[in-house]
């Protein structure tokens, strides 16, 4: 859905200019999040020589696509949660640190040198800080 201004301003608005996610302060580039994902059709054309991805327009979910089920967010959260549903999101989010553990060097030297401290505390998004504080 194409948000209007006073639709992007009012969702910007929605947790105190913040990502619903993270907490981050929204920046002048931010993303509108789908909670529960609409999921759009992709195909694949011929550009340049190369095959590649091209959404078709076509909405999987067109009952989704609206301002309640919005959530304003930061690139970066928008990006890895990508189609996720917010359990999903959480349950990946707690695996960083494994992740990390397992395949960086640097990770794994920062941890060692106290540079970083682990928390084993569960995630909770923002939004359900914001919601119940």
């Amino acid at each position: 859905m194409k948000l209007t201004k006073s639709q992007r301003t009012a969702l910007h608005a929605k947790f105190g200019g913040k990502c619903a996610y993270c907490g981050c302060e929204l920046l002048k580039v931010w993303h509108a999040d789908h909670i529960e994902a609409v999921k759009r059709e992709f195909e694949f054309v011929k550009k340049g020589g190369i095959h590649v991805s091209q959404c078709t327009g076509v909405i999987e979910n067109p009952h989704l696509d609206n301002l309640e089920n919005l959530n304003p967010t930061c690139p970066q959260c928008n990006l890895y949660k990508h189609s996720m549903p917010l359990e999903s999101f959480r349950r990946e989010l707690s695996k960083q640190v494994e992740r990390a553990r397992k395949s960086s060097k640097n990770f794994q030297f920062a941890e060692k040198y106290g540079q970083v401290i682990v928390s084993e505390s569960p995630i909770v998004f923002y939004f359900e800080r914001f919601i119940n504080g």
